[in-house]
């Protein structure tokens, strides 16, 4: 009798713990962001980058 309660708990707390993650997995691949559209490189005009023109340093 004993082994049959010990069995019944460890497999009803294993499965808890696998609602519970399964749960929480759907939970936050639901709310998760939209993948970002790869840009498409423009042909005939260059890449426009922006450089700092100045450097700021901090001091006393």
């Amino acid at each position: 009798m004993p082994v049959i309660v010990l069995l019944t708990v460890i497999a009803s707390v294993g499965l808890g713990i696998l609602a519970a993650y399964l749960v929480v997995t759907g939970i936050l691949l639901s709310f998760r962001r939209p993948p970002q559209p790869q840009p498409q490189p423009v042909v005939g005009r260059p890449r426009l980058v922006l450089v700092p023109s100045q450097n700021h340093v901090s001091g006393d």
